[in-house]
């Protein structure tokens, strides 16, 4: 293992930390992040590049970092924060203020699809299972 990579990981542990310790909501959908919520949860805490790195961003660079929802960054992918912003503001205007990162990214796909749905409301499902069920 060379030093880079682990100065790098351990740059990066450090970076995840001091974000996290900073409490601050969801830069995608503003929601509070549960400090408690386990890893690999969907209301869990994740690191964010707001330029992803596919897109040539750096993951230890604190100025391209925010906190977000696991299920909140899974949906933004590498969607640039432009169209996340739109998407965000066409969500509110259709479906109104969103009562979980759950509801936040089922009304963002309604969106990106274009279907408002027959009751002009964001349907809200389980991320993992189609039936709605949780």
């Amino acid at each position: 293992m060379s030093a880079s990579r682990y100065s790098n990981g351990h740059r990066r542990r450090a970076l995840v930390a001091r974000v996290r310790a900073m409490g601050e909501p969801c830069h995608i959908c503003g929601l509070p992040i549960p400090p408690d919520a386990p890893a690999g949860t969907p209301l869990a805490f994740e690191l964010d590049e707001l330029m992803p790195v596919s897109k040539g961003g750096s993951p230890i660079d604190p100025a391209n970092v925010a906190g977000s929802h696991r299920v909140c960054n899974q949906w933004r992918g590498d969607k640039p924060m432009g169209r996340v912003e739109a998407v965000r503001s066409e969500v509110r205007a259709r479906f109104g203020p969103w009562p979980s990162a759950l509801a936040f990214c089922e009304g963002a796909r309604a969106v990106l699809r274009g279907a408002a749905g027959r009751s002009g409301q964001a349907p809200v499902r389980h991320p993992k299972r189609s039936s709605g069920a949780l």
